[in-house]
């Protein structure tokens, strides 16, 4: 076999792993959800990556409380799931992307919009953690 053949054949198995590699996170993406319960256990939430929310559930004693506190307890828990959901997918993809955990991140963390109440991204801070500002 020619060196062309066998670089030929090495780039072909190194395009099939990567479709590979996206057909996977693909996956992980969409299949990851992340979830929370309220300190009293009234207010449940499930979201997606991005804090996309997938299910939010009332138990009938919310009613005995205030608006107010009931505002707070579902904003809390949706984040509380959202950093679950952002903990998940961060141990699904860095096995995936390994080295290149850093670039991807990056790049998700571009086309997501700001949200508020939750930290800035610090782009340019190599120690700023995950999107939700933790260590790994």
């Amino acid at each position: 076999m020619s060196s062309a053949d066998e670089w030929l054949r090495g780039a072909e198995e190194q395009n099939e792993r990567a479709l590979e590699e996206a057909a996977d996170l693909r996956t992980v993406v969409s299949t990851t959800r992340g979830s929370a319960r309220s300190a009293d256990g009234l207010v449940s939430a499930v979201v997606a990556p991005g804090g996309a929310l997938v299910s939010l559930e009332l138990d009938e004693r919310v009613m005995t409380g205030t608006a107010l506190q009931l505002q707070q307890s579902v904003v809390d828990t949706i984040r509380r799931a959202s950093a679950d959901a952002a903990a998940q997918l961060t141990a699904a993809v860095r096995p995936i992307v390994g080295d290149r955990y850093d670039e991807a991140l990056a790049a998700a963390q571009s086309e997501m919009p700001d949200i508020p109440g939750l930290p800035e991204r610090a782009d340019d801070d190599e120690d700023a953690g995950d999107v939700f500002g933790r260590q790994p």
